[in-house]
């Protein structure tokens, strides 16, 4: 869902859906996301993610550790990744990007990274 926002603001972000987001501009012209599913972590997309495969485990239970080896990989690579994005976004976006992160205050999971 966070991908498909961003991908409509992308296409056309003078659609009216778009009117009342909180948007902050960037030295290139461009605006990024500060509301909706983008207001609520700096990268929801991993959030869902991680959460999906978290969701094909359970119901294996917990007795063993081999189900778990994909949801436990795919945060480490996640959690990875996002920290390169952070810097990535930070020299793209400079003051912007600072901004950002100061009105979304969560790297993936709300209240707790």
């Amino acid at each position: 869902m966070s991908n498909s926002e961003k991908n409509a603001f992308r296409k056309n972000p003078n659609q009216p859906r778009f009117a009342k987001y909180s948007l902050i501009p960037t030295e290139s012209g461009k605006k990024l996301l500060a509301s909706g599913w983008w207001s609520i972590s700096r990268h929801p997309n991993y959030m869902g993610d991680i959460l999906m495969a978290i969701a094909w485990s359970l119901p294996c239970g917990m007795e063993h550790l081999i189900p778990w080896f994909y949801p436990i990989y795919f945060t480490i690579l996640l959690v990875h990744r996002e920290a390169r994005d952070e810097h990535n976004c930070h020299e793209k976006y400079g003051a912007a990007w600072v901004e950002y992160c100061k009105r979304v205050k969560y790297r993936i999971f709300p209240f707790i990274y």
